[in-house]
């Protein structure tokens, strides 16, 4: 049981090196005059990149290279795609047709989302052992 809170940890840990990668890429890129959409599509791109390095070399501590590296990250890509489709249908369920707080709603979408997202990468996209 320690292991697994340690990985999560780990997970929770890269979860806010991916917020703060895509935050100052965002902030860097509005700054030199890239249009807002433009500029999101590419930060949260380069946070969803930290995310697979980080979590494949760290959190799961998934050392293999080769022929796998390419199912992986389409498992990766098919994961964070789900996941931000869900979060996003949480968050405007809760927000727009039951009249939650859209802070309530985006706490709750996320950690929702945090954890489809952390069972999915720890059973099917890197697919550690217990």
């Amino acid at each position: 049981m320690t292991k697994r809170l340690v990985t999560l940890f780990k997970f929770g840990i890269v979860g806010v090196a991916n917020t703060a990668v895509d935050a100052v890429v965002f902030a860097l890129l509005a700054v030199v005059g890239v249009p807002v959409l433009m500029a999101q599509v590419i930060s949260y791109s380069c946070g969803v990149a930290n995310s697979y390095w980080l979590n494949g070399r760290w959190t799961f501590r998934d050392t293999a290279r080769g022929a796998g590296d390419r199912a992986k990250l389409v498992r990766f890509l098919i994961t964070n795609l789900i996941v931000l489709a869900i979060s996003a249908l949480i968050l405007m369920s809760l927000h727009d047709m039951l009249g939650w707080s859209l802070v309530m709603s985006k706490i709750l979408a996320t950690l929702i989302g945090m954890i489809l997202n952390y069972m999915a990468s720890r059973y099917w996209v890197f697919r550690i052992a217990t």
